[in-house]
């Protein structure tokens, strides 16, 4: 089983694999154009790529659009990371980072499933999310979503991850240890799970806002919208899309603003009832005043397969003996016998993988005998090649170096029985004019050699894949064969059997 396979939340066990993998951070001067298939309408709006990241301008004509869709494909369950931040967000630009669906035969955007954040006029904090399936219209949420900031000074990373039965919108901060900070899920509308998928960046100047709540008779017989903060002005020109029963109210239309909430079409018609499907949208035909950059750092992208098993026995309440490809323990641990000559921690539960916690080396057992892992004494497993940390020593150069050949200590004795070992040294002579060979001793005994030329500009760095290996409780010494030098010698190792 592996381990944290056991999704408690959904009550099944998940074993997903991973099969597809995209990744660009953008490196170079150009857009790939082997990862990459760039699109555009109008020509206004420009891209350039420096710095470990693709910045793409807006420019200001209404309409303009930008696109850069992955040559890649994906299929369902995925996930998407994209690293975004935006020189300002201001009305009448709008910012796709979208999974469309293809045409097979094409491997064009087919326009009938989608998951997508949308960036527009709102503030750096907020976005929308947006699902669409199987040629509906797109279902936007109602009002902005809080998201990590998008603002010059911080990088929001955004995610998309839909499954066969639900679609999640992550959010977080670039490079932090927190977790995700914001998470939305979508299920009543979700993107085709057997399609195939490109990722695309999309940017058009023009802002798009859903979360219509009423379509009526304004009493003369036209259509009056409302829609909370509109923030439309009177004479504004807007297009309506894909409002359901109502079809007076699609279509391009001059407003009147009534409120803050709600305006007419002026010359609209209305009929029929508002069927509030979530699928209306709105959008202003207004260019931006200004320019903005937005900044790509990285797109990443990995499909997997995933395998589902429903536990039937309990329905997920797990009981002793029951089969989750391990057996669930008794809470009453089963006697131990120690092995390998070293006694173990009995009491409670039996450890899925044991190791002895230890404050010092433990004694050495005889050859052919077993070990047991090492941990510190709070269960951190000890991955170090050589020791536990409590044997590490360190062994920093004496102010103005060695000047003469008397012998300098790296390391006294160690107890009966233990070793000094060095692992890695950094040497530099820093005398103007006299070389001098170095050596490391055991005790007495030279077993490392170097010779050293003057005036060295910067430290030798040295890393010993087999430690120099010293006498059991025997100093570790080091020297200069030449009166006059000034060596600065700094080491490190660890005492052991």
């Amino acid at each position: 089983m592996i381990a944290g396979a056991y999704d408690w939340t959904d009550d099944m066990l998940k074993i997903k694999s991973m099969q597809k993998k995209f990744r660009d951070s953008f490196n170079g001067t150009e857009i790939n154009p082997a990862r990459w298939e760039i699109g555009a309408t109008g020509g206004g709006i420009t891209h350039t790529v420096a710095d470990g990241a693709v910045t793409i301008s807006t420019g200001t004509t209404l309409d303009d659009e930008l696109t850069l869709t992955s040559r890649t494909t994906f299929t369902i369950p995925l996930r998407v990371m994209v690293a975004v931040n935006m020189s300002q967000r201001i009305v009448g630009q709008s910012v796709w980072l979208e999974l469309v669906s293809i045409d097979p035969t094409t491997a064009q955007p087919d326009g009938r499933s989608v998951a997508a954040w949308r960036l527009d006029g709102a503030s750096a904090t907020l976005a929308n999310y947006e699902v669409q399936s199987e040629g509906a219209p797109r279902l936007g949420s109602t009002s902005g979503s809080t998201i990590p900031t998008t603002a010059p000074a911080g990088w929001s990373v955004l995610e998309l991850e839909p499954t066969n039965d639900e679609c999640y919108f992550h959010g977080r901060l670039l490079d932090t240890t927190a977790a995700r900070s914001n998470s939305y899920v979508r299920h009543q509308q979700i993107p085709e799970p057997n399609a195939l998928y490109r990722f695309r960046i999309r940017v058009r100047n023009r802002q798009f806002i859903s979360g219509i709540s009423a379509v009526a008779n304004n009493g003369s017989g036209a259509v009056r919208i409302t829609r909370a903060a509109h923030g439309f002005a009177t004479n504004d020109v807007v297009t309506v899309a894909d409002v359901s029963g109502v079809p007076g109210a699609n279509g391009t239309f001059t407003i009147t603003v009534i409120d803050a909430n709600s305006f007419d079409l002026v010359g609209s018609t209305f009929t029929g009832a508002y069927l509030n499907t979530g699928w209306a949208s709105i959008s202003r035909n207004l260019a931006p005043v200004s320019n903005t950059d937005i900044k790509v750092q990285f797109v990443t992208i990995a499909d997997y397969a995933e395998l589902t098993t429903e536990i039937t026995a309990g329905r997920g309440q797990s009981v002793a003996g029951q089969g989750l490809g391990v057996n669930v323990l008794s809470t009453i641990p089963p006697s131990v016998t120690p092995v390998g000559g070293q006694a173990r921690n009995t009491s409670g539960a039996v450890p899925v993988l044991a190791a002895t916690g230890y404050s010092a080396n433990p004694v050495a057992v005889t050859t052919a005998r077993g070990v047991d892992l090492l941990a510190t004494l709070i269960g951190a497993l000890v991955t170090k090649p050589y020791a536990i940390p409590e044997a590490d020593w360190q062994y920093a150069a004496a102010a103005g170096g060695i000047i003469n050949t008397t012998d300098v200590v790296l390391r006294a004795a160690a107890a009966a029985g233990i070793r000094n070992y060095v692992t890695s040294i950094d040497i530099r002579n820093a005398h103007a004019t006299i070389a001098t060979e170095v050596v490391i001793k055991d005790g007495a005994t030279v077993i490392w050699r170097q010779l050293l030329a003057a005036a060295m500009p910067a430290p030798v760095e040295i890393t010993f894949p087999t430690p120099l290996r010293g006498t059991a409780a025997t100093a570790m010494n080091v020297a200069c064969i030449t009166t006059g030098a000034q060596v600065y010698v700094n080491a490190q190792g660890f005492a052991a059997p």
